[in-house]
């Protein structure tokens, strides 16, 4: 590895624990669903110019974070709010892994809107 490729990855590394570190658990979330709907609209116009090595990173990244939001609920308090959004990134997360494998403009578009619709709702939780 160069010294410039070493050098950059140790800033990411530093970069990424000074974010965890100074961000509040709302606002971490927040920049997840934002990096999300992101890599969803990469995806989109990657498989609409048929660059299939990004759609596939694209959505398999936007898949991993879904997927992570889902693995950080706390599902043992038994909070209704915990259970409902465990099912709803469940449901996110097998359409999109189905809209992946099949490579649908059209499901990945319907999933963007329902980050959409979840990175909105939770940046109005994090606004003070």
């Amino acid at each position: 590895m160069s010294i410039s490729k070493k050098g950059i990855g140790t800033y990411d590394s530093v970069r990424d624990q000074d974010i965890v570190s100074t961000k509040s658990p709302v606002a971490l979330v927040t920049m997840l669903f934002d990096t999300a709907c992101v890599l969803l609209k990469t995806a989109m116009r990657a498989l609409e110019s048929s660059d299939n090595q990004t759609f596939h990173q694209s959505a398999l990244h936007a898949l991993q974070i879904v997927l992570s939001l889902r693995f950080v609920l706390d599902t043992d308090s038994g909070s209704e709010l915990s259970q409902s959004l465990f099912g709803t990134y469940t449901t996110i997360a097998a359409s999109l892994k189905k809209a992946k494998e099949e490579q649908d403009a059209a499901a990945i578009a319907t999933i963007y809107e329902a980050l959409d619709e979840l990175r909105t709702a939770w940046h109005s939780v994090a606004e003070p």
